[in-house]
């Protein structure tokens, strides 16, 4: 069994990720009379903030030799954490397979395939409309047939929020005193645990907000179908810790696409669909944020991945038939 030379390869793994801009959004703190600063982990390596805890992952994983050089890395992913953890795998020279399901775009597919991920897609939906439930099912499999294979568990690993607690250490440094208030979409809901971990070990007096998806089950239980990867859940989250959030604020597809527009309109920013639904949530916040607060916004990934769907007026005419009419 040949083992990955850990020689320089933390080094080789951390190059680039971290450190990403901290953005005010002029036109929109204008318009709603508080300071809002958009933290743009698009910046990091392969496009998002996945890479923070793909990253983290491999090296811990590296460290403890619970991997070598003839490991294949299995993991579920909707499209970021599988572009991040392929791109990683690319760098090791190791194999891995991306469990996704139909609502990956074509955009994340070409990246993964690019990488050299092996794609399995999971069509048929679980109990809460959802595929992350039979996607596991289908991990587990191919953790029992793929010798020497290692599942990175995106949705349990804890060095997944370890990760993210860099992200609020960044934003103190960048602002120079810690934002009032901090908007996040929850989906593995792996950042928002860091970020809250990180606001209670640096004593801050951020209060912290958790923008979820209408259908998702993380903070309500009401599951229906939903059209925006990267956001909501159909099962439950291993990091949420409720005590940790202040408050929490639910926001459609349609809206979240609003948001998207919204941005792209007033601040000339192509931002993915999740960065979009904390626009929304914004707008919704009105009587819950006071003026001239600061409110720093997590915004994990760029439009770009997403121009056959959310940029498409034809998708979001399909799509949002019934909101629209």
């Amino acid at each position: 069994m040949r083992l990955l030379n850990k020689e320089n390869i933390t080094a080789t793994l951390e190059r680039g990720v971290g450190n990403t801009p901290l953005l005010k959004l002029e036109s929109l703190s204008s318009t709603l009379d508080i300071q809002i600063y958009a933290k743009m982990e698009m910046g990091n390596p392969s496009g998002s903030v996945k890479d923070r805890s793909a990253t983290n992952i491999l090296i811990e994983a590296i460290r403890k030799g619970e991997i070598n050089a003839e490991t294949t890395i299995v993991e579920s992913s909707s499209g970021n954490m599988g572009i991040a953890l392929a791109r990683l795998c690319k760098l090791l020279r190791l194999d891995s397979y991306i469990v996704v399901d139909p609502y990956i775009n074509h955009h994340a597919r070409k990246l993964l395939r690019s990488y050299g991920a092996n794609l399995v897609e999971v069509n048929e939906k679980d109990k809460n409309q959802g595929y992350l439930g039979n996607r596991l099912k289908k991990v587990q499999e191919l953790l029992d047939t793929v010798p020497n294979s290692y599942w990175t568990n995106q949705y349990g690993n804890p060095n997944v929020h370890i990760a993210h607690e860099q992200i609020f250490r960044e934003i103190l440094d960048q602002l120079g005193a810690a934002p009032d208030y901090m908007l996040v979409a929850t989906s593995t809901c792996g950042t928002i645990r860091g970020i809250a971990d990180a606001i209670e070990k640096t004593a801050s007096s951020t209060r912290l907000i958790a923008v979820d998806a209408e259908g998702s089950i993380l903070f309500e239980n009401n599951a229906k179908a939903r059209h925006i990867p990267g956001m909501g859940a159909s099962h439950p989250s291993a990091f949420l810790q409720k005590h940790q959030i202040d408050h929490y604020t639910l926001v459609s597809d349609y809206e979240a696409v609003q948001g998207c527009q919204i941005m792209r309109e007033r601040e000339g920013m192509l931002i993915g669909g999740s960065s979009g639904a904390l626009i929304a949530a914004l707008h919704k916040l009105k009587n819950y944020i006071p003026a001239n607060a600061s409110v720093a916004l997590l915004f994990p990934d760029s439009g770009e991945r997403y121009l056959d769907t959310i940029y498409n007026e034809l998708w979001i005419q399909q799509t949002f038939e019934k909101v629209m009419a």
